[in-house]
């Protein structure tokens, strides 16, 4: 896969999020197996994410050393509760206009 394949990827992961989200900036990794995206949470905390073939990452204090996550959502979940409130406040509106 190229670099190409994970900026595409992580870009288009985040953008899904962007709800739950108060900006991000996606960028290409130190190595063609990899990009790196920066995020602000809702919080106001910056984070960063590392997708690679292993899945998303994250390196924050209070996590035990490097989580990796197979879904951005579950990430997301993991560091950021007012990204959580947002998620579902967003699926009660989905389940609300198909009724």
């Amino acid at each position: 896969m190229s670099s190409s394949f994970y900026h595409t990827e992580l870009s288009r992961a985040l953008s899904e999020q962007a709800f739950g989200l108060a900006r991000f900036d996606v960028y290409r990794g130190s190595s063609p197996h990899e990009a790196t995206a920066s995020v602000t949470l809702l919080e106001g905390r910056t984070i960063r994410i590392t997708l690679t073939a292993r899945g998303y990452q994250v390196r924050i204090a209070f996590l035990d050393g490097d989580q990796i996550f197979e879904s951005i959502e579950g990430l997301l979940q993991a560091v950021s509760a007012a990204y959580e409130g947002r998620r579902r406040e967003a699926l009660f509106s989905r389940l609300q206009s198909l009724s």
